[in-house]
């Protein structure tokens, strides 16, 4: 029956030959040192799955452009249908390539405005979230975005010769 007794207490982790209390010491503290550092990888692990989810939730300006992007054809029929300022003021860039004064043979600017009418609003997506990733606000980057759009509609105006035209009536 005593050997039952050390078989039991041997394979429980206890031995029955007595052990020193530094030894004890040194192992309660690797165990504890074992959980503590579970524990910080876990943490470690948590705290990546947020930046990660943090960083996949601020590209949402550039899913929103690549949106955009895709309906850009649709919302370029429905502006040329209403309104010939409509188109302008929706894609100005893809006006803009169209100007004779950046002498672009006419295939060339056609191909380009093509181009633009999609990628216009996949890069405004784009730099919106390298605005936003610098901490300026939401108000600011609206800002800047519209800043950009009405700049090539002055260009385009005062190249044109449509604020003339507009002033003189």
């Amino acid at each position: 029956m005593l050997e039952e007794t050390k078989l039991v207490a041997d394979c429980a982790g206890h031995s029955s030959v007595p052990v020193s209390p530094c030894y004890t010491a040194v192992e309660t503290e690797r165990q504890q040192i074992s959980h503590e550092l579970a524990a910080f990888h876990q943490r470690r692990r948590f705290e990546q799955q947020v930046r990660s989810r943090q960083s996949l939730a601020s590209l949402w300006p550039v899913a929103l452009g690549v949106l955009l992007g895709v309906c850009a054809p649709f919302l370029h029929d429905l502006a040329v249908n209403s309104a010939p300022w409509a188109l302008t003021l929706l894609f100005p860039f893809s006006a803009l390539v169209g100007e004779r004064g950046l002498h672009f043979s006419r295939d060339t600017a056609q191909a380009l405005a093509q181009l633009l009418l999609y990628a216009q609003f996949p890069l405004e997506g784009l730099l919106v979230r390298i605005a936003l990733k610098h901490r300026v606000g939401p108000f600011k980057v609206i800002g800047q975005v519209t800043r950009l759009h009405v700049f090539v509609l002055l260009y385009l105006g005062l190249v044109t010769g449509s604020f003339s035209q507009i002033l003189a009536n």
